[in-house]
Parts: structure tokens; sequence; C-alpha cells
């Protein structure tokens, strides 16, 4: 009988520690997940990386740019990222490249000097005067042709000096500006295309001039009609020099710098009689 009754109280004794165990087991692991829970909320750390664009069509940042990120329920993290505005570059390829230039009269023994009256420009000399062949300088389309010799000595109107003829708007850009023709090619007309060594006509004496030559100016092209750009802003004989000995030297880059040093000077030749 007192073993049967130490029996049931040695296994009431074990059912009260397992219970104990459980419920201690049971608050450890509540616990222990809140304490974890909390500790993984208070050190969330959100990364927001801003990676430069690349490539041709990449967008830079502008100056005031905002990004703003929320990390979960954390409070709003806000960044600015201010930068210059983009430079631009331009990369300029050489006319050179991809034009052909040759010295604009065929003659004997064509000359010409490395001065000229009171403004930049060339005259070009053949052996013998007139007769030789002028010809474009270059590739383009012709923009004036003036086939009328309109100076008059009693007036000398500098817009007729050129006597008979023409313009050439280079494919680099560059008008080229020959005057003093004898004649001219009856297929060179205002928008005609010209290739460089094409025939413009023959050298003459036309317009205000004592002898035979070519008149032969470099300019920037105007839009509007006049002659005191016209008639040549740089000097060419460095060019023609160079055209002579088959290097192909530009221009374009000279009067670029000329046009950007004077950019009125369309406008204020325009006001005169082109």
């Amino acid at each position: 009988m007192r073993r049967v009754r130490f029996a049931r109280r040695a296994l009431l004794g074990l059912l009260v520690v397992a219970a104990a165990c459980a419920d201690t087991t049971a608050d450890s692991g509540t616990e222990t997940g809140t304490d974890l829970a909390a500790a993984s909320a208070s050190t969330t750390t959100t990364t927001t990386t801003i990676t430069a664009p690349s490539g041709p069509d990449a967008t830079q940042p502008t100056a005031g740019t905002t990004m703003t990120t929320a990390p979960s329920d954390a409070a709003t993290t806000t960044s600015t990222t201010s930068t210059a505005p983009p430079t631009t570059t331009t990369t300029t390829t050489s006319p050179a490249t991809m034009t052909q230039y040759v010295v604009p009269v065929v003659g004997a023994g064509t000359s010409w000097g490395d001065t000229h009256s009171s403004y930049p420009a060339a005259d070009i000399f053949v052996v013998g005067g007139c007769g030789g062949s002028i010809v474009s300088p270059v590739a383009g389309v012709a923009l004036e042709v003036r086939r009328v010799d309109s100076w008059d000595p009693a007036v000398d109107d500098p817009a007729t000096r050129g006597g008979r003829s023409v313009a050439i708007l280079g494919d680099d850009g560059v008008r080229y500006y020959l005057a003093h023709f004898d004649t001219i090619e009856s297929a060179i007309e205002p928008g005609a295309r010209v290739e460089a060594g094409q025939p413009l006509g023959i050298v003459g004496e036309t317009g205000r001039t004592s002898a035979c030559h070519v008149h032969f100016g470099i300019s920037p092209p105007c839009p509007d009609a006049e002659w005191s750009v016209r008639r040549g802003v740089i000097w060419p004989f460095p060019y023609l020099d160079a055209w002579r000995a088959g290097e192909q030297a530009s221009p374009a880059e000279e009067v670029a710098e000329w046009s950007a040093a004077n950019p009125d000077a369309c406008a204020a030749a325009a006001t005169g009689t082109p």
C-alpha cells in the first residue's frame, strides 16, 4: 500500500516538473523571438547606391536633383546631389581629311605674293597675263555669278570692282571669291554643283585692275548681299602655298575663329551696297 502511494507521488512530481519546463520553454521562446525581431528592426540599414550613367545615351544628373529613399518604417533619408552643368565639348575633324583643295588658277608660272592692298586677299598671276584657266579651289556650290562687268571708273563702286566674278561655298563651309574673269563657263550658275579643279572660266582684267590676274578672297558666307566680307578676311597665301605643295591645308578653322571674333561683320557689311 505504501509502495503504491509513493509511486503516485513520484509520478505527480514528474508531471509538475514537466509542466514547469514546458512553461519555461514557451516563455523563453516568446521572449527570444520578440528580442530578435526588435533587434532586427532597430538595426535595419538601407543603402542607396547611385551609379554614374554611362554610354552614348546616358543622361548626366542635373544640378539640384533630389533623390529620396524611404527604408521600411524608418525615418525618410534624403540625399541631394549637385553637379555642375555638363560641359559640351565639340570635336572637329579637320576638313583637310575630307576635302580636296587645289590652286584655283592653272597656267605656266602661276604665282602670288604674300601682301595685298589694304585687306587680306591674294592676286594670282600666270605667265603671259590673260588666258589662264580659273578652276574651283574646292568642291561646293556656286553662290554668286556675275557675268556683267558693271565697274565704272568714274563711280568706282567697291561692290563692282571685281568685274566678272564667281563665289563658291565650299563643302568645308568656307566662301571662296574669285574675280576679274574674262569669261565664265556657261554651266556655272548660282546653285550649280562644282568639284575641285572644275573649270570656272578664263583669267581676265575686268573690273578695277591694271593687269590680267585673279583676285582670290577667303571668307565666311554671309546671309545677305554684301561685298566687304566677300572680298576676303584672312590671308590666302599660306593655303595657296600648301595646296601647290600637295598639302590639304584647310582654312575652315581660321575662318571660324575670325567669325567668332567678328560676330557682327556680316550684318555691318550688308548695310553697304552689295
